[in-house]
């Protein structure tokens, strides 16, 4: 059995089970970005070599983008993938660092709590008219497209407060590193994994 999965075991079943479904939208975000890479890749061939074009096609390339940043927020949190100013932030103590994603999570919880509270009436209000595009012959069912607000922020709202009691842990003392709480750390560029 690989070390990751042995790290993982050790986790309690609620961190697990949030640690499958993030990285499961993870992988969503992941597959959406290849399937945007196609269709922009057939709507080139399409305009440049078979001189059409789809209105649906053009529509579907903006819809992919949707889900690779939505769905990708928590996999990037959970994963220390999220940008910060790594030249200052590597300087720190793990204390510090740690009270710095402290406070980034509590932000986090609460925008994500903010955008959550907004997004249902946009999207129940897209429900009820059935909203599609307005353009001929684009998608039909643009609510599907604005209901990743609410999913992609709740993923990011739960992650968050995963990542707020881990580092609390962290800044009290009860976890040493983020390793002991059985969660990934930030690597620089210039680390090898595996060291």
């Amino acid at each position: 059995m690989n070390s990751t999965r042995t790290e993982s075991l050790a986790e309690p079943l609620p961190d697990r089970v949030l640690g499958y479904i993030v990285d499961f939208a993870g992988w969503a975000a992941a597959l959406s970005g290849l399937a945007l890479v196609l269709v922009v890749g057939g709507n080139v061939l399409l305009r440049y070599v078979f001189n059409t074009g789809s209105v649906a096609m053009q529509e579907l390339e903006w819809h992919l983008v949707s889900p690779i940043a939505l769905l990708g927020m928590a996999y990037g949190m959970r994963h220390g993938g999220h940008v910060r100013v790594d030249f200052l932030y590597d300087r720190l103590s793990d204390r510090a660092r740690a009270m710095i994603d402290l406070f980034s999570a509590v932000l986090m919880v609460i925008l994500g709590a903010a955008i959550i509270w907004f997004a249902i009436p946009y999207v129940n209000q897209s429900i009820m008219m059935g909203e599609g595009s307005p353009d001929p012959g684009g998608l039909p069912y643009r609510f599907v497209l604005k209901a990743f607000i609410p999913v992609g922020f709740g993923l990011l709202f739960v992650q968050a407060i995963a990542q707020a009691l881990i580092n609390f842990r962290q800044v009290t003392g009860a976890a040493q590193t983020a390793e002991d709480a059985g969660y990934a750390t930030h690597k620089t560029a210039t680390e090898v994994p595996g060291e």
